[in-house]
């Protein structure tokens, strides 16, 4: 009897995995078609919008490198994670700062993954996550789901890859958010996945499986990925509300 309940137990993470594990493909879906539909809105001359006094006030702003929106130092301290380097790449309408850590060995991550599997096997004996209906995205934060699956997908990632990653694109971001919202409700089955946070830009939400940060001050909307990132709520949080007022 104690060994049926134990393959239960392990059948019932294991179902819990493969579900957020699709929450998180869900975010990774978004954020490719955002960045095409984005790169078309950029390169499409053939639908000018209106130019109003603010419009125009807006397409003046200040253009800068993202790297120069949040230092290594700044996404050091936040991350709890030294940062070695940066590295910006440039694009039509968009700036992108990557920010590399030490690389992990795969035991490293592997040790992290287990780390994660124990958090949630010890949670088992609390209570099931208090959650309203449009509230789905507080169960992987509350279970610690998340982080399972980020360690995962981390044991996957290529050799190199940045820990965390910035992207500002300076055109549409209005229209870009509108889109990002769009495709998030129409791969998510009515199932609200994201989390609508208040206080940074005009308008931000957190993305599926808190893999990515999203927020839009006038014309201008940030991307930041925190699929590398354990804890990447609270993280992404701050990183935000580090590059808004430079914005």
């Amino acid at each position: 009897m104690k060994k049926v309940l134990i393959i239960a137990a392990i059948l019932f993470v294991v179902m819990g995995i493969v579900a957020t594990a699709g929450l998180l493909y869900v975010g990774y879906r978004v954020k490719n078609r955002i960045e095409k539909e984005a790169a078309s809105l950029r390169h499409d001359n053939s639908r000018p919008a209106p130019v109003t006094v603010a419009a125009a006030a807006e397409a003046t702003g200040r253009r800068v490198d993202a790297c120069s929106l949040l230092s290594k130092e700044e996404a050091s301290q936040i991350l709890g994670v030294a940062v070695e380097r940066t590295q910006a790449k440039e694009a039509t309408g968009q700036s992108t700062c990557q920010y590399f850590a030490k690389a992990r060995s795969q035991q490293e991550k592997m040790a992290s993954v287990a780390s994660a599997f124990g958090a949630i096997a010890k949670g088992g004996a609390t209570p099931e996550p208090d959650v309203k209906p449009n509230e789905a995205y507080k169960i992987g934060q509350q279970t610690g789901m998340n982080d399972l699956v980020k360690g995962l997908g981390g044991l996957a990632a290529p050799e190199g890859a940045p820990f965390l990653a910035v992207t500002v694109s300076w055109d549409n971001g209005r229209q870009a958010m509108s889109m990002l919202k769009g495709v998030i409700a129409g791969n998510s089955a009515g199932v609200k996945t994201t989390e609508d946070l208040a206080g940074i830009g005009d308008e931000a939400l957190m993305g599926p499986v808190d893999s990515f940060l999203a927020f839009v001050k006038g014309q201008t909307e940030v991307q930041i990925d925190l699929s590398q990132i354990p804890k990447g709520r609270d993280k992404g949080v701050a990183i935000a509300r580090t590059i808004a007022p430079r914005i």
